[in-house]
């Protein structure tokens, strides 16, 4: 059997089975191809807006994680001026907290 009957036999069982199809639905051809076709564009649309919000994920992953550095950043900056602050205060508080004690040991 060459690849030229095969196709054909192919087409034309396919051609023979929408016949009968239509034929037992009682639909018109022309109804039934126009909502195949309208079928097909909204799928094609559909798959058009799937694609765009796919790309607007993978722009939004990539904002992320570039907040999630600069915000790793900053974190780390804050925590260093806060051990530079508390290094500074330091002495202070201890003098303070030596002075709270001492006058706590004379009113008892």
């Amino acid at each position: 059997m060459s690849v030229g009957r095969f196709v054909a036999g192919v087409g034309l069982a396919a051609g023979l089975g929408l016949a009968t199809y239509l034929t037992v639905t009682k639909q018109d051809p022309r109804t039934w191809g126009r909502k195949v076709k309208h079928s097909v564009t909204q799928t094609k649309a559909d798959l058009t807006d799937v694609k765009h919000a796919k790309d607007r994920v993978i722009s939004n992953v990539t904002k992320l994680t570039s907040a999630l550095e600069d915000g790793t950043q900053a974190l780390t900056t804050i925590q260093h001026q806060i051990e530079q602050f508390q290094f500074k205060i330091a002495p202070r508080v201890a003098a303070i907290e030596e002075t709270v004690s001492h006058l706590e040991n004379h009113q008892s």
